[in-house]
């Protein structure tokens, strides 16, 4: 079961290297590295080399096999679309995700936005990610409750969005995206009682593709309880054959 959302040094946000987890664990690995265009957070553009990048995974891929793929996390901001699209083209990855990390003026979790109006943060959030499916070519739909991460939320409270959670997921499920169960969403930041109410929407409405990220950014997070994971798809029905790998 492959680790589905990872970064490196080549992700604005981390420091690790691609040894770290190589030398960690003997499966595939795929790093996906941040693409953040107008980052609230850093004041900047931060966009990965991909040059360096492609070139840093051929000189392992001699001492480690072919087991190391190259991926990207894809953070949509309506306003940049075109220079999305642009970076993209004619670049070749083995995984892409899909992520909303801001609106143009904070990140979900700058610690200014834990001191807002919770339903209007979750809403302007839930807004974006719905317009952002489809808008450029993906393979996962990461952390869905990234907007709100910052928050407690009970499972009412967000039953309160069931009808936009609805047709976020039938939007994942047309555009061909698969569903991320996002270790550190789930255990670090205490939404794991929200994914398993994401899991029983997602089974009314048929969905045929998971996939499992830790979202880390150093070792300490790599594969971050997989293993209770595997039991709560175990508990839905969801076999290995419907997980990204």
């Amino acid at each position: 079961m492959r680790d589905n959302h990872l970064h490196t040094y080549f992700s604005y946000d981390s420091d690790a290297d691609f040894r770290d987890y190589l030398e960690y664990y003997d499966g595939e690995i795929v790093t996906t590295e941040h693409y953040d265009l107008s980052n609230p957070y850093s004041k900047q553009d931060d966009v990965p080399d991909y040059a360096a990048y492609s070139q840093k995974i051929r000189e392992l891929k001699e001492q480690y096999g072919n087991r190391l793929k190259k991926g990207i996390e894809i953070g949509y901001y309506a306003p940049r679309e075109s220079d999305i699209l642009t970076y993209l083209a004619g670049k070749d990855y083995d995984l892409k995700l899909l992520s909303v990390h801001h609106n143009g003026i904070n990140d979900y979790l700058d610690d200014e936005v834990a001191g807002m109006d919770k339903h209007a943060v979750i809403q302007d959030y839930l807004d974006r990610l719905e317009y952002a499916i489809g808008r450029v070519e993906a393979d996962v739909l990461a952390h869905f409750d990234y907007g709100f991460r910052l928050f407690d939320v009970s499972v009412e409270e967000l039953k309160g969005y069931d009808i936009q959670l609805r047709r976020i997921f039938q939007k994942m499920i047309d555009c061909g995206l698969a569903f991320e169960l996002n270790s550190k969403s789930m255990y670090l930041y205490g939404h794991e009682h929200l994914y398993i109410y994401a899991l029983r929407l997602l089974k009314e409405l048929g969905c045929p593709k998971y996939s499992i990220g830790s979202d880390g950014h150093k070792l300490e997070h790599f594969r971050l309880k997989f293993d209770r994971i595997r039991g709560l798809l175990a508990d839905y029905g969801i076999g290995e054959e419907q997980l990204l790998r």
